[in-house]
Parts: C-alpha cells; sequence; structure tokens
C-alpha cells in the first residue's frame, strides 16, 4: 500500500511538473487578448473573436510535443490518470458549452427586459467570468493551481468591468496580458533550464 501511495504521489508530482513549460498559459493569455481586442476595436465583426482559439487549439499539442519531448522526453501517463484526464478535460469544455449558453440566455433576457436587471449591471463582465470557468476547470484538468488564481484574475476584472461599465473586451484584454507575461516567463525559464541537446 505504501509503495503504491509513494507511485501514485510521484506520478502526481511529475504531472503538475509537465506543465511547468508555460505554454499552455501562453495559449490561454493570448487567446483572451484576442477576444479582448476583437470585442474592443472590431466591434462589429465580434464574431471573429473565436477565430484565433480555434485556428491556434489544433497546433497546441504538436507544438508543446515538439519543445518538451525534444529537452525533457516523453512520459506515458498509467491508465487511471489518464481516464481521469479526459473526463475532466469532457466536464470542463461541457461546462464552457454551458456557460456561453447561460450568456446567450442573459443577452435575450436583457433585450427582452426594459428595466434594469442584475443581467444587465454584469454584462459587461460576463466574458470574463465565463472564461474565469473555463480557468478554474483547467486548473482542476491539470492540477494547476496558478490556474485557479487566473480564474480569480478573471472574476476580479469581469467585476471591476461590470462595476464601471465598461466594453466586456477590456477585462479579457487586460488578464490576458497578465497571464502571457506569466506564460512567457515560465516558457524562458524552461527552455533556459532544459537547452536542446543536439547529437554530435
Amino acid at each position: 500500500m505504501t509503495s503504491s501511495t509513494n507511485l501514485q504521489s510521484l506520478e502526481s508530482d511529475a504531472y503538475r511538473a509537465s506543465f511547468d513549460d508555460g505554454i499552455i498559459d501562453l495559449f490561454v493569455g493570448l487567446s483572451m487578448v484576442w477576444i479582448g481586442s476583437a470585442w474592443i476595436w472590431l466591434t462589429d465583426l465580434a464574431g471573429v473573436a473565436g477565430v484565433f482559439p480555434a485556428v491556434m487549439a489544433p497546433a497546441l499539442l504538436p507544438l508543446r510535443t515538439r519543445i518538451v519531448e525534444s529537452r525533457t522526453g516523453y512520459v506515458k501517463w498509467r491508465a487511471p490518470r489518464r481516464c481521469w484526464e479526459q473526463r475532466t478535460l469532457l466536464l470542463v469544455l461541457a461546462a464552457g458549452i454551458l456557460m456561453f449558453a447561460l450568456g446567450i440566455a442573459a443577452f435575450v433576457m436583457l433585450e427582452n427586459s426594459g428595466e434594469l436587471t442584475v443581467v444587465e449591471w454584469i454584462m459587461p463582465g460576463l466574458l470574463a467570468l465565463l472564461m474565469a470557468v473555463v480557468a478554474g476547470g483547467l486548473a482542476i484538468a491539470m492540477a494547476q493551481p496558478r490556474m485557479m488564481v487566473y480564474a480569480g484574475v478573471l472574476v476580479v476584472a469581469g467585476l471591476a468591468a461590470a462595476g464601471f461599465e465598461t466594453n466586456p473586451g477590456w477585462p479579457l484584454l487586460a488578464a490576458g496580458i497578465a497571464i502571457t507575461v506569466v506564460g512567457s516567463g515560465m516558457l524562458v525559464r524552461y527552455l533556459r533550464t532544459h537547452p536542446l541537446v543536439t547529437a554530435p
């Protein structure tokens, strides 16, 4: 039992450390920067906000594999870990879809209401709050507390946007810049700590 517990603990530590390269942080941060910028400066074309994440997401895993495996190798997790990861990611996806559906419902409620409501008040920060849910889900799926910090930053930014009645893109842009800076720092540190070694 002790040996099994130690193995699980070692695997958990290795799993958390496997995301220390900052690439996923960069993806999340840059996605938020793009979405926020689209809502601020491309108001009439806000639908393009999802283009960057949609285009870059399929390339994220190959890019990360190329950078990480050439430096620190490949790790195949045990079946329970892989199943847990898949279930958690599906739950995160489902939660994201549900939250966006609730966001659309909120817009409909606002359009059909002639009175000031909580929905109308929270609207400027709604995008940030929805992204906070996704970040919280990623924190669980990746076992990364810093993602929960990102979620907290998004919640604060969203509530601030609601209080000041700003464009919904501003809290995402601000949070995205902060997350991008953190991710960039992590990637630079990772590349310096694990230089690419070429065969003689």
